[in-house]
């Protein structure tokens, strides 16, 4: 572009031809006059001694001051600032001399009434022979700000583009141009100058399977279809590796809608996606664990989650046999070749890539087309056909080597990278841990089974005995019920006929007298009578309470069930009881019993039954003293307490007292008239038990005993 197309047009020439046209002069004067004032411009007439001799209503609009105050009484040097007016006044000095020699168009800064500062763009025509200046200017200040202000606008855009991570791009629609910021080549690896600010530099980094869609996301908010857009997908790096990008942009549109212009910025997410992809794997594998049915399944998952991560076609598993010292392909698929073993692991002249691997606990990524590669691999050795990519990494249970994995390709000889080896060491262990948990599962299914089926034999065993043990209970329960029935009949033959023995002695045998001898004899056969009485008693109580606990232990008894009040049962008891504590009138009984209690559901005589159990055993063992019997309630429960002041019972024998059959004689009170059947406290804890209650016993020697037991309230 010239010069003369960048400056504004004052209007100086049509003034220049008006002047200099022919005519009269008043018509020329009152044509300069209109021309003079139309302009647009700021215009002024300046002489040689640069008093200004004509101004326009402009000029006294952008000074400040009238035109009549202006015309002959002001210099142009007036309105110059200081910093200006020497420049400005040699090229006033200049002009008259050479007119070419000095520039007609140029900016200064005007100076106002008011002091205020403007720029302006001036130009100046001599006019010839004359020494007169015409000079017309427009205020340009606004303008000057607006450029100062983008100018400042580009710096700070040009110095976040250099300090921020992210890479900035701007696409002129219009014109096409293009640019790039160094960060954004400097992501794939390009410097300012390897990257041109063209549109295809862009369009062939695009990796071909992302292209449609990034295209589309810049294609829609070009259309107007969105405002802004953001969209993920990948570009080839300098070196040939792949980065994933985040590019997001807006447009610029007109007043129609038409984008004029599209920017936005270039973000490397690599990283971000490595970490996500490693993340989704680790689950999604640790999640392979509950969700495949057996190994075989677990491999092929873990084949799936890899290949859908670092594209492996070609993918195996190796794990150390210790037994066989051999690294086992327990999984192996492989377009080219077929499963293997490899034996003799420890044998350090037998080596391997997957030996290699294992042995030295480090990845490994080799390229066909990588001359070190290839002589790393010769000097290793290749077990079956040479891949022109392979990636195997270690597999490690808390820092044990237990195998290795790898993945191979064909056909690429850049397939893998150092990221996919990043991703491999990742998930490696993960992958160890997978198996070793899938075995362990599998190891225990098998346990279970085992188990399970040694359990369903005892099981059928238990409930063959079990069978036969019914039978044989069937046929106790009988045996007990006949031998009972068979042993009362004698026994109640021998009571009586020693009863009727004991009454005949006495018809008879009461009058002697004189001979000391006999009546020895007589005391003693008495004496004999009344034991096998008592004996006879004490068998026939036995066999009672022997009846009982059977019925109760078959589940044979009788429970006639109905709401009672305790209190009332207890009372009835007591009274029963009284009896046989007539004979001791050293002994008393004391009651602490509320007038009545909240009922219960069960069988009174099954109740008063316990109650006078306890009873009698404190009359028995208590010589003299008393036998305090109480009731309390406390949160749905009643608690019956028969206490005594008799001997006590050794802490040792509290645990057995509630067994069948076990006696112990805690006073020498007890005569064998009161001997007891060893089932009274057995019976007791049976009937309690029922009724979903509890008996206790607490004790100490010298200071008697106290038995109680709780029921719950219907």
């Amino acid at each position: 572009m010239t010069r003369e197309k960048q400056e504004p047009d004052t209007g100086l020439s049509a003034v220049l031809d008006a002047l200099r046209a022919p005519g009269p002069i008043s018509g020329d004067k009152d044509l300069s006059r209109i021309l003079f004032e139309n302009t647009g411009t700021a215009m002024c007439v300046v002489g040689e001694d640069a008093v200004i001799h004509r101004c326009n209503s402009q000029f006294a609009k952008v000074s400040g001051y009238p035109v009549p105050d202006v015309e002959g009484k002001m210099k142009w040097t007036d309105f110059i600032v200081p910093d200006d007016l020497p420049r400005m006044e040699a090229y006033h000095r200049l002009r008259s001399r050479d007119n070419d020699a000095v520039p007609t168009d140029y900016t200064f800064s005007f100076k106002d009434r008011d002091g205020s500062r403007r720029r302006a763009h001036i130009s100046i025509r001599l006019l010839p022979e004359t020494g007169v200046r015409i000079c017309s200017f427009i205020d340009i200040t606004s303008h000057m700000r607006t450029l100062e202000a983008l100018r400042l606008s580009e710096e700070r855009y040009l110095l976040v583009s250099r300090g921020a991570t992210d890479g900035f791009w701007d696409w002129d629609i219009q014109t096409g141009d293009t640019w790039f910021s160094p960060r954004y080549k400097a992501i794939l690896g390009y410097s300012d100058e390897e990257f041109p600010n063209r549109t295809e530099s862009w369009l062939e980094r695009i990796h071909p399977d992302d292209f449609e869609r990034a295209m589309s996301a810049h294609q829609r908010c070009m259309d107007g279809e969105v405002e802004q857009f953001e969209v993920e997908y990948r570009m080839f790096h300098k070196d040939g590796t792949v980065r994933w990008i985040l590019g997001r942009g807006a447009g610029v549109r007109d007043a129609a809608g038409k984008t004029l212009r599209m920017a936005g910025t270039h973000t490397d997410i690599t990283q971000r996606k490595f970490n996500e992809r490693t993340t989704n794997a680790l689950y999604a594998i640790s999640s392979a664990i509950s969700t495949t049915r057996d190994l075989r399944e677990l491999y092929e998952t873990i084949h799936r989650i890899i290949d859908e991560a670092i594209d492996a076609d070609n993918f195996f598993i190796t794990l150390l046999n210790e037994e066989t010292d051999s690294l086992e392909f327990v999984y192996f698929v492989d377009e080219r070749d077929d499963y293997y073993t490899i034996s003799d692991v420890g044998n350090p002249e037998k080596n391997s890539l997957t030996i290699h691997v294992f042995r030295t606990g480090v990845p490994m990524l080799l390229s066909a087309s990588n001359p070190r590669d290839v002589e790393r691999m010769d000097g290793i050795g290749i077990i079956g056909t040479l891949p022109e990519s392979w990636l195997g990494v270690p597999l490690r249970l808390r820092g044990t080597m237990v195998g290795a994995m790898a993945v191979q390709d064909y056909e690429d000889p850049k397939h893998y990278n150092d990221p996919d080896v990043a991703f491999m060491t990742a998930v490696s262990e993960q992958v160890a841990l997978a198996i070793e948990r899938k075995r362990n599962e599998e190891d225990l299914e098998l346990k279970v089974d085992q188990r399970t089926r040694e359990l369903r034999e005892k099981a059928a065993e238990l409930e063959e005995a079990n069978a036969r043990l019914r039978e044989l209970d069937k046929i106790k329960s009988s045996l007990v019920s006949s031998v009972s029935h068979e042993l009362r009949t004698p026994l109640t033959s021998i009571r009586g006929f020693a009863k009727l023995c004991s009454k005949d002695f006495s018809r008879y045998f009461d009058d002697m007298s004189g001979d000391s001898g006999l009546i020895s004899k007589a005391v003693r056969i008495r004496n004999n009578l009344e034991i096998i009485d008592m004996e006879g008693d004490r068998l026939t109580r036995l066999i009672n309470d022997f009846l009982d606990i059977n019925r109760i232990e078959s589940g044979m008894a009788s429970w006639h069930d109905r709401r009672i009040d305790l209190c009332e049962v207890v009372r009835k008891a007591v009274t029963a009881a009284s009896g046989g504590l007539a004979a001791k009138t050293n002994i008393r009984i004391e009651l602490d019993l509320p007038e009545s209690a909240t009922p219960i559901h069960a069988d009174p005589d099954k109740i008063q039954q316990v109650v006078l159990n306890l009873l009698g055993n404190a009359y028995k063992f208590t010589r003299e003293g008393k036998v305090t019997v109480s009731l309390t309630e406390v949160r749905g429960t009643l608690t019956t307490s028969v206490h005594d002041t008799g001997p006590g019972i050794p802490e040792a024998e509290l645990p057995r007292l509630f067994e069948k059959f076990h006696q112990f004689a805690r006073s020498d009170t007890v005569t064998n008239e009161e001997r007891g059947t060893g089932l009274g406290l057995a019976i007791c804890k049976e009937i309690v038990e029922h009724y979903g209650g509890a008996i206790r016993v607490e004790s100490t020697v010298g200071r008697g005993s106290c038995f109680s037991f709780s029921l719950p309230t219907a």
